[in-house]
């Protein structure tokens, strides 16, 4: 996928940006790391992180509890990397200056991730300002929460996967952990930015999906009634600033993507309705009618 994605760029074939990130699990990644980031002047490409993979998933009861699961008392997840390789991989992956984008869903998961962000930089200092992230981060013990914004870790989380938990979630962790749990409006209140996302083929990758998810707290039948945790749920413009220019932010990108202002590519759709102003449990009905990248429309 890496050289596909770098050929196909240099031939004029990308029709879609992408903001790639290289496995922590690939056996060249030091090859990749070592050739430096990726772009083209066009935007199109930037390859300049790192995925790594932390614990496993709340579904399946692989991810990784700071004690064991509520319905499964002799277990707690699994790590699928190891703290010891943790270490490794963040000084590996920091030596060459890439963002890491951890994979967390489990408090236990999330807790080591800060961790090693927090001795990584007392060593290099210089890579805190890559604004690195926690992909998912849905569990979290509240102790850890204001640690994301004390040391600028970026929650990248996808609020279609508190419709899709909400039934089982509180049968893997009872209902003390949930306190942390799916979090949107606490990081957005101590200041994080939220990078809002779909987590596609996991979810379904429409956004207005996420949008409505994000706000109602609720499924596409209108589930649970009032919403579920609702106090965490974000208002309209918040979420769509979680899915547009914080996102861009979470990818290095705020000035040249995320809005429409002088300076940026002109990427933007235009859709069937006004989303600001319909009920919120419309707003995933919402449809696309055209979409323009770089001033050109191509659909």
């Amino acid at each position: 996928d890496y050289h596909l994605f770098i050929d196909q760029v240099a031939q004029g074939n990308a029709k879609v940006r992408i903001y790639g990130m290289l496995s922590a699990a690939d056996p060249h990644l030091e090859t990749m790391l070592q050739r430096g980031y990726i772009s083209d002047d066009k935007d199109l490409l930037s390859i300049r992180s790192v995925k790594i993979y932390g614990d496993g998933a709340l579904g399946s009861r692989g991810a990784a509890l700071l004690k064991p699961y509520s319905d499964d008392p002799h277990n707690s997840g699994l790590l699928v990397t190891q703290p010891k390789k943790l270490r490794q991989l963040y000084q590996q992956i920091l030596a060459h200056e890439f963002q890491i984008n951890i994979h967390a869903i489990g408090d236990r998961a999330n807790r080591l991730a800060l961790d090693e962000f927090e001795f990584a930089f007392q060593t290099q200092p210089y890579s805190k300002k890559l604004r690195h992230r926690v992909e998912h981060a849905q569990v979290i013990n509240v102790n850890d929460i204001p640690r994301f914004k004390q040391l600028g870790i970026l929650p990248s989380m996808q609020p279609t996967h508190a419709t899709s938990d909400k039934n089982m979630a509180e049968d893997r962790v009872g209902k003390d952990r949930l306190r942390g749990a799916y979090a949107w409006q606490s990081f957005v209140q101590q200041g994080s930015k939220v990078v809002a996302g779909s987590d596609f083929p996991v979810e379904l990758a429409n956004p207005f999906y996420g949008l409505h998810a994000a706000v109602t707290r609720q499924d596409r039948n209108n589930q649970p009634e009032g919403g579920w945790l609702e106090h965490e749920a974000l208002d309209i413009q918040q979420a769509f600033k979680a899915f547009t220019i914080d996102a861009a932010n979470g990818a290095h990108q705020e000035k040249v993507l995320g809005g429409l202002e002088p300076g940026k590519w002109a990427d933007f759709i235009l859709v069937d309705r006004d989303i600001f102003e319909i009920n919120p449990k419309d707003l995933w009905k919402t449809e696309v009618l055209e979409t323009w990248v770089a001033g050109k429309r191509l659909f």
